[in-house]
């Protein structure tokens, strides 16, 4: 019987709920329920004795209270005793009912519920819809069929074109969305491969760590980005997208070539040959399709103009996001089923790490900022620190909840001078956390496939570890100490 590639590809591409559940499943089946449920309540007594001992007698209500939900946060994300997102959501809940109703209270619950509409969520959810459009008009499949016609059979070359291409998509839409869209799109050739092949590890490996490294280069792919550079905004320093690309362009390249390298040498260097053939056959698209295509083509290039130049015209990224938000259902291209079917969760993890920041900066911030008040710290000392904390809780816990936290300490212990290029590496080496299936989405994703043993996910653990977090840190240090860059934000 014939390989018919591209009807094997409708019956395996699900959309990216599916693999946003292979996520949250992943994560769960880690312990059994009761196990869970012993480690919330266990992580809630401690939340509890933690309040009671690091509370000094002049805390007001609230922030004695926001001391406890910080402390049970951090717990729940690290244990994940439940899902992050639930994290995200009890945060929220806890904090409006809290500050509506504790003497001492600096913020009201409605700014607290206003970080649903923070522009941090407004950019998710941009790139959410031109991941979304991108995956109903078949522009993914498109890219897998060109980087085979570029790159061809030789199994180097090839995995070197799927990382490139899960590289650019990740500077357009969020590091987890990419993944799923190449995860689907390479899936029948590793089919035809087997789980057990050299190519099919390869290729596998490959996807989450080049959407998570090559995320470093974009504010709008991965959350902690996002997430840092709010946290600045609000200390007076506005980083544009532009801004950002440049800062990790260097450590995100110097990264995925180092890893392509180890790929090959580990992995393809041992594969004779591909046969890549089944690929070759046209996509089977009505005019309608063509029509819809060239619209989200047209409207993800302006989108992307107006992201790059938007400082120079004054034109907010959050607004620009509303350019696929608007057009696309407009035009019918995404339905009110696939908005359904977008990851909410991470808006919703998102939400409420911006508001346990708030309650942070608002409560806590102004009582241990009068302690460190004159104190001098050496930069680069603290640079370190921050970055191998950052790391390391990125690999045991959701990264967009170690940004929130570390990113906020810093804001607190670092005077202005040096927030800056610190919270940059915090923001940076959020995305070297590769070591688990759990680390970061896009793993989570890969191994929700069946096809990688938590072993397989070593060797981009190792290069984020290690590597990442040396280029990242003499990288700031470069552009602090021998270009301008500081100094245009």
């Amino acid at each position: 019987m014939e390989f018919d590639y591209f009807d094997k590809i409708r019956k395996i591409r699900t959309g990216i709920r599916f693999y946003s559940e292979l996520l949250i499943e992943a994560s769960w089946n880690m312990w059994n329920i009761k196990t869970r449920v012993g480690i919330f309540f266990f992580s809630l007594l401690a939340a509890l004795a933690g309040t009671y001992f690091l509370s000094p007698d002049v805390f007001t209500e609230a922030q004695r209270y926001t001391m406890f939900i910080l402390i049970f946060s951090i717990l729940l994300w690290a244990t994940e005793a439940i899902p992050p997102f639930a994290v995200g959501i009890m945060i929220i809940g806890f904090l409006v009912y809290t500050m509506g109703n504790m003497q001492g209270a600096t913020i009201s619950p409605q700014e607290i519920s206003a970080t649903w509409s923070d522009s941090v969520i407004w950019i998710f959810l941009g790139g959410f819809f031109l991941s979304e459009g991108m995956r109903k008009t078949n522009l993914d499949l498109s890219l897998f069929k060109k980087t085979i016609s570029i790159f061809g059979s030789n199994p180097n070359t090839l995995v070197l074109g799927i990382i490139i291409v899960t590289s650019i998509l990740s500077l357009i839409i969020s590091n987890t969305a990419t993944a799923a869209m190449v995860l689907a799109s390479v899936m029948p050739l590793i089919d035809r491969e087997g789980k057990d092949s050299l190519m099919s590890k390869a290729i596998l490996i490959s996807i989450p760590a080049a959407a998570t490294f090559a995320g470093m280069m974009s504010m709008v792919s991965s959350p902690p980005n996002l997430i840092v550079v709010n946290v600045l905004k609000s200390k007076g320093f506005d980083v544009t997208f532009t801004q950002w690309l440049l800062l990790g362009f260097v450590p995100a390249v110097v990264l995925l070539a180092a890893f392509w390298y180890a790929v090959v040498r580990k992995y393809t260097s041992k594969v004779k040959g591909l046969d890549v053939s089944f690929a070759n056959k046209a996509l089977d698209m009505t005019n309608n399709m063509r029509l819809q295509r060239l619209a989200v083509i047209v409207i993800l290039t302006v989108t992307v103009l107006m992201w790059m130049l938007g400082s120079r015209y004054h034109i907010p990224t959050a607004g620009a996001a509303m350019v696929p938000i608007v057009f696309l259902p407009m035009l019918g291209i995404i339905t009110a089923e696939d908005v359904r079917r977008l990851p909410w969760d991470t808006l919703m993890l998102v939400a409420g790490g911006l508001s346990l920041g708030m309650a942070i900066k608002e409560l806590l911030a102004p009582y241990y900022s009068q302690f460190l008040a004159g104190m001098e710290f050496n930069m680069i000392v603290m640079m370190i620190i921050f970055a191998v904390v950052t790391v390391l809780f990125s690999n045991i816990m959701s990264s967009t909840a170690t940004a929130t936290i570390v990113i906020n300490i810093a804001a607190i212990v670092l005077p202005s001078e040096q927030l800056l290029p610190v919270g940059l590496v915090v923001g940076l080496c959020s995305s070297c956390g590769l070591f688990l299936p759990v680390s970061t989405p896009p793993n989570a994703i890969v191994f929700g496939t069946g096809m990688l043993k938590q072993k397989d996910f070593t060797l981009g653990g190792m290069f984020g570890a290690v590597l990442g977090t040396t280029i990242i840190i003499l990288w700031v240090l470069f552009l602090q100490y021998f270009t301008g860059f500081f100094e245009s934000i």
